[in-house]
């Protein structure tokens, strides 16, 4: 009988966004099999949009919070506690934390792992005994020892859990808010609202495409760049602004197509629950967009090219529902990866 894991997942983030997802499914399914715990930020709540990744953990998942004295000592604690078989750290403090401590000799003996959400950085994840990639330019980047120490385990995307029925009021609700047109068409688009989601561009495509009457832009999420994308918008009925939500994925039923416009995505989990809703796509060919389109490369864009993305608005607008083969990207699969990852270490 395998060995029932004592695992610490790390993190110091104060939004809820792709990563904080991904951890709390991962926690959770890791839950029902071994022993969870979670240290997190004293404070955890996103200032501009409220979002927390507190809401969306599981019951069974053990949460550790940072005291007073800030996150550093609080992972310095856990680390060398014993309580642990092997530590995870995500993103790039609390993993460059880790490796701080290691450095100084104040981590203990436990193993430390590390999945790259984004890039790789020496000083964060130099460190570490093991790298989960979650797309392959990551791997093709990592010095040599990390790369022979690495696993190439994607992200994944789990099917709505709501009901059919609630998904086909919800279209209609939202529909009847954005006053969409009948027949008209709904293309979407999502994501923290900064720089590198190009948002600008796709507003400049979108008013230069010249798309039927009746065809939305829905822009979902928040940021420090909205306010400048709503005034690159203005007078522009068509592109509708609907703020950070928390009702993604299923807000995708009031979509008819979707679009990635980001000058690189690390991994690109939006796309994948857009394909998961089985909505045509179109998106950048950048970071881990380019794995999850292999097979579809007719829904690539060359990114921060404006004719190209131009162009992929016009074919979402006359494309037809897509039955995606999402197998590849179920979180059974990658859970029991991520354990294989786990015992070359403990």
């Amino acid at each position: 009988m395998t060995s029932r894991l004592r695992i610490l997942h790390c993190l110091s983030t104060r939004e809820f966004a792709g990563t904080e997802r991904h951890l709390a499914e991962l926690s959770a399914i890791q839950a029902q099999t071994h022993d969870v715990t979670l240290l997190l930020d004293r404070n955890t709540v996103d200032p501009l949009t409220g979002g927390d990744i507190s809401g969306f953990l599981c019951p069974d998942v053990k949460v550790v919070r940072a005291g007073a004295a800030g996150y550093l000592p609080a992972l310095a604690s856990e680390l060398r506690s014993g309580r642990h078989d092997i530590a995870h750290t995500h993103l790039g403090r609390a993993s460059a934390r880790a490796s701080w401590l290691r450095l100084a000799g104040l981590a203990g003996s436990i193993p430390v792992v590390a999945t790259l959400h984004t890039c790789y950085r020496g000083r964060s994840y130099g460190t570490h005994d093991g790298l989960v990639c979650i797309a392959s330019w990551q791997r093709d980047t990592l010095p040599d020892r990390q790369r022979e120490t690495s696993a190439l385990i994607p992200n994944w995307t789990v099917p709505p859990r709501s009901t059919c029925e609630y998904r086909a009021e919800l279209r209609q609700r939202m529909r009847q808010e954005w006053q969409i047109p009948d027949g008209g068409v709904v293309i979407g688009a999502a994501g923290r609202m900064v720089e590198e989601k190009n948002f600008q561009l796709l507003i400049q495509a979108w008013k230069q495409a010249h798309l039927r009457p009746g065809t939305r832009l829905v822009l979902v999420g928040d940021g420090p760049e909205r306010v400048a994308l709503e005034q690159a918008a203005q007078g522009r009925p068509d592109i509708i602004f609907t703020g950070y939500r928390t009702d993604m994925p299923d807000l995708l039923a009031a979509f008819d197509a979707f679009v990635v416009p980001s000058r690189h995505e690390p991994f690109g989990l939006v796309l994948l629950e857009a394909m998961e809703a089985g909505l045509p796509v179109c998106a950048t060919a950048a970071g881990g967009v380019t794995d999850i389109l292999a097979d579809a490369p007719e829904s690539l864009v060359a990114p921060g090219c404006l004719a190209a993305l131009k162009s992929g608005l016009q074919r979402l607008e006359a494309a037809a529902p897509c039955q995606w083969n999402m197998s590849r990207y179920r979180i059974a699969a990658a859970a029991s990866k991520v354990e294989a990852f786990y015992r070359r270490y403990c």
